[in-house]
């Protein structure tokens, strides 16, 4: 355990919170605490051990780190903080975090008010348990809260190999609705991709998509979104997207499909090389409506 820097408690040791951990253990920070559904476990300077302790959170200081990282689910953080402010810690010498993306470091104001400085640190990333440090390495992790607070954070996120974004609470909530949409529903959409497939008895037909897939994340970095768009949508080919809809007219994809295709359509259109009549026709062809 090192003690040139500043010592850590880890309030939940799911997915993010057992990440959390190996870092600051690869990494020579002592790990003063960690919490969990089923008890604490307490670092003894004494005999260089943890030991463990029927609470589910810290109550007094020699069991608090000078970082507090909450990383329970987001339902549980407001009663968390409550909890924690009952007790006599000295919280004018202790940085609460909370690694919630949808919640703002409001959730933590009780803390505040008892002179902890707060922040909401959420890591742009997927996790699952058993993650090594190095699934922080370049990623974004988001900061917003106490400034004070977040100052003391960067050097912590650099040394993960991350970069920090610094936001203001509005800002934070985009940004989730941004990364929901961009990698959960990415997921979901993937599956409807793969049971269209499925249905279609082209057992090889998912791997089939991977090269391109591949292929289309890069423009889209490469060259941004609107950039990227390619298919009949792109080129204003209705008799494509008609085939399309007709086929998907016995499926469960077919709405999903007119959905996406507007969004599509949006970009072919901005781009200025469909015709008014083309757009139109696409328009017309992926209406939701019945008319």
């Amino acid at each position: 355990m090192g003690s040139s820097k500043p010592s850590v408690t880890i309030i939940g040791t799911g997915a993010l919170g057992s990440t959390l951990h190996t870092f600051f253990r690869d990494a020579g920070y002592t790990i003063r605490s960690t919490w969990n559904s089923k008890g604490g476990l307490i670092y003894s300077d004494e005999s260089g051990e943890f030991y463990p302790i029927h609470s589910l959170i810290p109550k007094k200081d020699s069991e608090t780190g000078d970082f507090i990282f909450i990383t329970a689910p987001d339902d549980l953080i407001l009663k968390i903080a409550g909890d924690l402010s009952k007790h006599p810690i000295s919280w004018e010498n202790k940085i609460v975090v909370h690694c919630s993306g949808n919640l703002t470091s409001d959730e933590l104001s009780v803390l505040s008010e008892k002179g902890a400085k707060v922040v909401s640190m959420h890591p742009i990333q997927t996790f699952r348990k058993g993650d090594g440090s190095d699934r922080f390495k370049n990623i974004s992790i988001s900061l917003q809260g106490d400034p004070e607070a977040g100052d003391k954070l960067q050097p912590i996120i650099e040394e993960m190999g991350a970069k920090y974004i610094l936001l203001d609470k509005q800002q934070k909530r985009i940004l989730h609705i941004a990364a929901v949409m961009a990698s959960n529903y990415f997921v979901a959409l993937m599956f409807s991709v793969e049971n269209l497939l499925k249905d279609a008895k082209l057992d090889d037909g998912f791997d089939a998509l991977e090269t391109l897939l591949h292929q289309t994340v890069t423009n889209i970095f490469e060259k941004r979104p609107a950039k990227a768009l390619s298919g009949p949508i792109s080129r204003g080919d209705s008799e494509s997207v008609k085939t399309h809809l007709k086929e998907l007219e016995r499926k469960d994809q077919e709405s999903l499909y007119k959905t996406l295709g507007l969004e599509a359509l949006k970009i072919a259109e901005a781009s200025g090389k469909l015709s008014q009549d083309q757009v139109q026709q696409l328009k017309t062809l992926l209406s939701n409506s019945s008319d």
